[in-house]
């Protein structure tokens, strides 16, 4: 449990700060989006760091015991399903995140990562 409470004491800020961050700056982040899909070489690195990080992450944390622990190891394979998408199909990558963007699920994707992320931070530094 205690690399899953480290584990909890990095992604819940990173998730509650992006959560807020789609609600109080909706339109910085589809600018960035944007940009970042007319700049073909950052989706391939950010892809890289992912399977990077995410790898890194699951050889030390892949458990799925207590929900804290599930969504620990959720975010780890999600973080690589993102990094292989963005690497090995850059295209689906572009179109699903206008799909995301045309589809007005910002503010959906703003909740979610704000419950997790509060979730996470209550449980890494509050209980």
């Amino acid at each position: 449990m205690e690399v899953t409470t480290y584990l909890a004491q990095l992604w819940g800020p990173v998730l509650l700060a992006v959560g807020i961050g789609f609600f109080v700056s909706r339109s910085y982040y589809v600018k960035v989006y944007k940009d970042i899909e007319k700049a073909p070489f950052a989706v391939l690195f950010f892809g890289m760091f992912a399977m990077a990080a995410a790898i890194m992450q699951l050889q030390i944390h892949n458990v799925w015991g207590t929900l804290p622990e599930i969504l620990v190891s959720l975010l780890g394979w999600g973080l690589l399903l993102k990094g292989i998408i963005c690497v090995v199909f850059p295209r689906l990558a572009d179109r699903s995140g206008d799909w995301t963007i045309n589809a007005k699920l910002i503010p959906t994707a703003g909740a979610i990562s704000l419950l997790i992320g509060l979730y996470l931070t209550f449980f890494a530094y509050f209980s």
